[in-house]
Formats: C-alpha cells, sequence, structure tokens
C-alpha cells in the first residue's frame, strides 16, 4: 500500500509541473479544477462524451476502474487489460 500511494504521489507531483491544454470542453467552465482533468485528460484517463466533461455526474465503477488501472499499472499495461462486458 505505501508503494501505490509514493507511485501515486510522485505522478500527481510530476504531473503538476506540466501545464497540458488539449483537453477543450464545451463546458470548461463549470470545471472548478482544470488542471487535474486537462494532465488525466492528456494521459488518456479521462474522456469526455458530445465534447462535454460533465463535471457535475456521477463517477460510476467502470470510470473509477479505469482511473485505477492507470494510476496503478501505467498507460501502456492498462489499455492491454483485456475488456470485460
Amino acid at each position: 500500500m505505501k508503494k501505490l500511494l509514493a507511485l501515486v504521489l510522485a505522478l500527481v507531483m510530476s504531473m503538476s509541473l506540466v501545464t497540458i491544454s488539449n483537453a477543450a470542453y464545451s463546458d470548461a467552465a463549470d470545471i472548478d479544477y482544470k488542471e487535474a482533468v486537462e494532465v488525466m485528460s492528456a494521459v488518456g484517463v479521462l474522456e469526455g462524451s458530445d465534447g462535454k466533461f460533465d463535471p457535475k455526474a456521477e463517477l460510476t465503477r467502470e470510470q473509477a476502474a479505469k482511473i485505477i488501472a492507470y494510476l496503478d499499472l501505467g498507460k501502456d499495461v492498462a489499455e492491454a487489460l483485456p475488456a470485460v462486458k
């Protein structure tokens, strides 16, 4: 657990040094944590639908699992996991 926490903290610290603005959502004015959304969008963890991010929507289990997998395993390994439906 300590290793996971250290990994997450290191990732967050390293990502905070990078300013990325490639996520252009039509409801960007409603997003409170814009930098976090931009970083997670650039990494591929978060994706909007129909050009909107919808920050007021509830987080689904699928979205939470994707976030955890990306943070724990990294992008390449997380994308290689088989999708189960």
